[in-house]
């Protein structure tokens, strides 16, 4: 379309003028073609968008919002080489670029390519957008690695599109490749199983970002920042960043304290032998009261019976599964149950046993 109205301005212009300075018209047409396309195409795409906002067709509207700037861009770079082409012919009776076509072709590849990876980004992102609306939380782990991955596929394809414009051999080139992606693999076999690792932590998600987990091999603990294709960020409770190899995950039992169902309560309580007579009832009092304790579990049942005879105390132990999986709430029910179980011993009149000591003076 560009070049016939390029052709018929011509040939008004032939008719106008003489041939002197033909070319800065021609120019200036191009110009001002360029500008009514991208008026028109803006236009129409806003219109598209506000119906398709409107009709509540959030799939469709993110291909349009994605589509204006790539196309415009493209234009422009479709005019600025046909301008370039233009005045090196009129002026200086030659061609600067002997590959016009050819250059165009990488335009249109980078163009499509840029608009691949807008439409990608404006889906997830109204994926994360409904999923605020509706209140259906999505699992980011799975949303990282698919975009990731059609990353890859997208700059992949672009690479192999501008390889066949330019007249490369692809076949020779993944011969080659294969050639010498062996060797690479054998230089490099700690990268590519760290890349391996970190591809099977988004498939198989033992953990994801937020978790609290821990490596009681390696003795690390902390909440996953960042899962990376190499790497991952952990960072410790005491604010530490550890950088761990996917790799490793492979190799060593990883805990996710963050999905455990419940936190469990176990104490031992140790009372005086003189309060014996009374360590039936407290075992009944404290039995009664973890059951009717909104942090615990009813389901599975909380357990406090008299363990055995220490050196010094009758110990009795308490077990129950608290609800609360978040630390600062579990420390909190757990500090409450403990001032009732001591309410309760001192309702009974007992004490918390302690070891006592007998020290011998020798009269001189």
């Amino acid at each position: 379309m560009l070049l016939k109205f390029v052709n018929m301005f011509h040939s008004i212009l032939s008719f106008t003028m003489d041939g002197t300075y033909k070319w800065i018209l021609e120019a200036i047409g191009i110009v001002l073609l360029v500008l009514i396309i991208n008026f028109f195409a803006k236009r129409g795409l806003e219109k598209l968008h506000l119906y398709f906002e409107r009709t509540n067709q959030i799939w469709k509207d993110s291909f349009v919002q994605s589509f204006y700037r790539p196309l415009s861009a493209y234009i422009w770079f479709y005019a600025f080489f046909q301008l370039i082409d233009l005045i090196s012919h009129r002026v200086f009776e030659g061609t600067i670029f002997s590959n016009l076509p050819k250059v165009l072709s990488i335009g249109l590849v980078s163009a499509i390519a840029w608009f691949l990876m807008r439409w990608k980004k404006a889906i997830i992102f109204n994926m994360h957008l409904q999923s605020l609306k509706h209140d259906q939380p999505i699992d980011s782990g799975k949303i990282d690695v698919i975009n990731k991955m059609w990353t890859i596929i997208i700059l992949f394809l672009a690479a192999l599109s501008v390889l066949e414009i330019t007249g490369q051999n692809i076949n020779t080139l993944i011969a080659f490749g294969g050639v010498g992606g062996l060797a690479i693999a054998f230089a490099s076999q700690e990268m590519i199983a760290n890349f391996f690792g970190g591809l099977m932590v988004y498939v198989t998600q033992p953990f994801t970002v937020g978790d609290w987990i821990n490596l009681p091999e390696r003795k690390m603990e902390g909440n996953v920042e960042e899962i990376g294709w190499y790497m991952t960020r952990v960072r410790t409770f005491e604010k530490r960043p550890i950088y761990i190899p996917n790799s490793m995950f492979s190799k060593v039992v990883v805990m996710n304290p963050a999905r455990m169902s419940h936190r469990k309560f176990d104490e031992i309580i140790g009372i005086r032998y003189s309060d014996m007579p009374v360590a039936r009832h407290i075992i009944s009092d404290i039995t009664t009261m973890l059951i009717d304790h909104f942090h615990v579990d009813r389901r599975l049942g909380p357990t406090v019976n008299l363990e055995g005879f220490g050196s010094y105390a009758v110990n009795i132990h308490i077990s129950a599964y608290l609800l609360d999986i978040d630390h600062r709430s579990y420390i909190q029910a757990k500090q409450e149950i403990l001032f009732s179980i001591y309410n309760i011993l001192n309702k009974h009149g007992a004490e918390i046993a302690l070891p006592t000591s007998l020290q011998l003076y020798k009269e001189v």
